[in-house]
């Protein structure tokens, strides 16, 4: 897979599918904390016949990594933004393209619809605009997890888990701002993310809308990539 050097960062990334991007807008992939474009292989193997994708890994996970010796990891969804701009329309040099944000990818779109004209369209899964959004438990095991990687000196997954507890801080006026079409899909039996939280995020984007997967938990494109398939069919 190739890789850029993006704000000191090597950034691990692949393009899928439909190459002529001139032909039909691309589809950038953002996946959750902690993980790897691999989550959408489900996705990506029933559309890219269709249509063309970018994948990346997020910085320090994945196939990402410092470009510096010695950096100390410091990790934020503007930087994960920035990180992704960069790649998207100076490396890549894309004119125009949507946002397909899981999780914390999907934070980090829109903050990437905040700073370009060139995002056409959001779609993001299990999202939260601030901590409020997290349920309880899912706050205690992001807690437990940070002790955890404190204890053991595992400073990235100490910084992931950081960022989820103090970040982000988008308020109503920033998701007013947010002008392109914008889908929030909810896992109906979401067990990280508050319901109503997701929906409000919905109502306060000039064009949102709300999507509710029935049966569906917060891993939404690993389990239900299927009908995820078809509802991206549908709005992109």
């Amino acid at each position: 897979m190739p890789k850029a050097v993006i704000n000191d960062q090597y950034i691990n990334y692949e393009i899928a599918g439909v190459r002529d991007f001139k032909l039909r807008t691309p589809a950038l992939l953002l996946h959750g904390n902690g993980e790897s474009m691999k989550v959408f292989a489900g996705l990506v193997s029933i559309l890219a016949s269709s249509r063309g994708f970018v994948l990346m890994d997020s910085r320090y996970q994945g196939g990402s990594s410092p470009a510096v010796e010695g950096l100390v990891p410091h990790i934020s969804y503007e930087l994960m933004a920035d990180d992704a701009l960069k790649l998207m329309e100076d490396e890549l040099g894309i004119g125009e393209y949507d946002i397909i944000g899981y999780s914390d990818g999907a934070i980090t779109a829109m903050l990437m619809a905040l700073r370009s004209i060139h995002v056409r369209k959001l779609i993001l899964i299990g999202v939260n605009s601030d901590p409020s959004g997290l349920k309880p438990k899912t706050v205690r095991a992001i807690k437990k997890s940070m002790s955890d990687a404190q204890h053991r000196k595992k400073r990235i997954r100490y910084e992931l888990c950081r960022m989820m507890l103090e970040e982000p801080k988008l308020t109503k006026n920033d998701l007013a701002s947010i002008i392109c079409e914008t889908t929030v899909v909810y896992g109906q039996k979401d067990d990280a993310i508050k319901r109503e939280h997701s929906s409000q995020i919905a109502d306060a984007i000039p064009h949102g809308s709300f999507v509710e997967i029935k049966n569906a938990g917060h891993e939404i494109p690993i389990t239900h990539y299927k009908e995820l398939s078809e509802l991206v069919r549908s709005l992109l």
